[in-house]
């Protein structure tokens, strides 16, 4: 938390109203909702249509996103298999998001009733994640070379 130069308190955190929680979930799910149908609408694999993986242009490497777009358009037209060869991690992460968003819905509109929550020890593991697919995803062995996009 910060605390101010001239009075040496910290402020008090922004406490946001459900109402203002509940219309932020939704501005988010209608911006995912536009993007999704863009991408639906047009097919990332054609070249010209996205801006490319600065990472990739950079270093010729993949990133832990490259294939996203791809992924997303498959998966949309509902072949999975084909959205996992482009990027597997987007595969597994978009459902588990997609019921985290409607968990976060639930509650900001008053849903009092048990619902799922991530344990806190293991959202250090979600970066490590990330990062053990980076790395797996660029090597050339034989076990990796199909987690590239």
């Amino acid at each position: 938390m910060a605390v101010t130069r001239l009075t040496g308190v910290s402020p008090a955190p922004r406490v946001w109203s459900p109402r203002a929680r509940l219309a932020g979930f939704a501005a988010v799910g209608a911006l995912a909702g536009a993007a999704a149908l863009r991408v639906y609408l047009v097919d990332p694999a054609h070249p010209g249509h996205y801006p490319s993986c600065p990472f990739r242009w950079a270093t010729s490497l993949d990133c832990p996103g490259c294939g996203t777009l791809r992924a997303l358009h498959q998966a949309l037209h509902g072949h999975v298999g084909e959205a996992a060869n482009y990027n597997l991690f987007f595969v597994v992460a978009a459902p588990i998001l997609a019921v985290g968003w409607v968990v976060a819905i639930a509650r900001a509109a008053g849903w009092r009733r048990p619902l799922p929550r991530v344990p806190p020890r293991l959202l250090p593991a979600i970066p490590v994640l990330v990062i053990a697919f980076w790395v797996l995803r660029n090597l050339p062995l034989p076990g990796c070379t199909w987690l590239a996009s």
